[in-house]
């Protein structure tokens, strides 16, 4: 797997959650907290199936109206609490890699890495996505979308904000 390394090709998003690191790492790890959170804002999103371990797969489907698309994670480096890696891929629903489905040419897979750091009891993560083994138009393309990435990724942790206040509320 070749990342591409410039600075500039790196999509960052920082979030803060006012919730404990440990709640906010689980809910990427149990099946059940990533079918309420995870997946773009405007879909209908469901988990297929999840194996959290290195080299483990995530797979989920996102529905809406007429159209159903499917991702999927390969899971790399977790470190509980503190980081987690994945690369990220659209899917068919048996899991295989498939085109973004859109007008757009961006890499068949993008490698990302969140950071967990908690400071009074609110936890920030710092999230990194980069290509990989991408062609230089796929490089453009991905570039062309960071600020809809911005969108997407601030619309899917808003709802994980949603779920990490209802979680601590029945705690």
């Amino acid at each position: 797997m070749k990342i591409q390394q410039p600075s500039d090709v790196a999509f960052t998003l920082v979030y803060e959650f006012n919730a404990p690191k440990k709640l906010v790492f689980t809910a990427f790890s149990d099946a059940k907290a990533l079918g309420e959170w995870w997946g773009p804002a405007e879909c209908k999103n469901s988990v297929v199936k999840l194996d959290f371990r290195k080299a483990g797969v995530f797979q989920y489907k996102m529905e809406k109206g007429s159209s159903v698309n499917y991702g999927r994670f390969i899971f790399g480096q977790i470190l509980p609490y503190d980081i987690l890696e994945f690369t990220n891929a659209f899917s068919d629903e048996r899991g295989n890699i498939l085109r973004a489905p859109f007008d757009i040419p961006l890499p068949l897979e993008i490698f990302y890495r969140l950071t967990f750091q908690e400071n009074n009891g609110k936890t920030i993560i710092t999230l990194t996505g980069q290509p990989v083994n991408a062609t230089q138009e796929e490089i453009e393309g991905f570039r062309s979308i960071h600020s809809g990435m911005r969108k997407g990724f601030g619309a899917t942790f808003d709802k994980l904000f949603d779920y990490l206040l209802r979680s601590r509320n029945t705690i």
